[in-house]
């Protein structure tokens, strides 16, 4: 655990429960930013606190709402990066699980599973979830987001926590693939209430009101 994410996401901690009557009503946070921001730990954090201080907090990750298994997908962008983008991915699904959230139902949602390179299915039952958290690169383009979180560290900033995850399919082209992403996620910044620099220190983004 990084301790200066967790530093920024107990300073978030703290403002959410100052300005939002969390656990009193249904609450979504979006936490979005470029591969290797640490957008992923943060979201993973900020569910932990909160269910730490006994608010029951959900998570959902883009990776699993893509259309296709992350191989297929690289593939499939290498026949023409115009692939690339937020069309890569299920954002009206991950939508309707939100309205789901709110409505405290159930749904079945996909779950990436990366050595079969293909979607399993998973029940995720809301009933009683006070607060979900969708983090990926694009879901600040959500609508319907309470609080919207951006990380502002780039690709070229990342490359060596990129590199020590070990996670993602390496080749010259990322590269290429990166920056085409990087002008996509960069303007998301603008619907952000909260930012999060490359330091992981907190402060307030251009959407926060007050």
């Amino acid at each position: 655990m990084d301790p200066l994410n967790s530093a920024a996401v107990s300073e978030l901690v703290a403002q959410l429960v100052t300005e939002h009557r969390l656990g009193s009503t249904p609450l979504v946070i979006g936490v979005a930013g470029e591969s290797g921001s640490g957008k992923s730990t943060a979201a993973t954090q900020l569910a932990d606190a909160l269910t730490a201080r006994g608010i029951a907090t959900a998570l959902i990750h883009q990776d699993n709402y893509f259309i296709r298994p992350p191989r297929t997908n690289h593939a499939f962008r290498l026949q023409d990066l115009g692939n690339v983008g937020p069309q890569e991915v299920q954002l009206n699904l991950i939508t309707d699980h939100m309205a789901a959230f709110r409505r405290g139902a159930t749904v079945t949602a996909p779950v990436v599973n990366y050595p079969e390179n293909r979607f399993d299915q998973e029940t995720r039952a809301f009933n009683g979830v006070q607060v979900l958290i969708v983090e990926g690169t694009y879901v600040l383009m959500l609508n319907g987001l309470d609080v919207a979180v951006f990380l502002e560290a780039t690709h070229a900033d990342t490359h060596e926590r990129r590199m020590a995850r070990n996670r993602d399919i390496w080749e010259p082209i990322i590269d290429t693939i990166l920056d085409i992403e990087h002008r996509l996620i960069a303007p998301q910044r603008n619907r952000a209430h909260w930012l999060i620099d490359r330091a992981f220190h907190l402060r307030r983004g251009p959407a926060h009101l007050g």
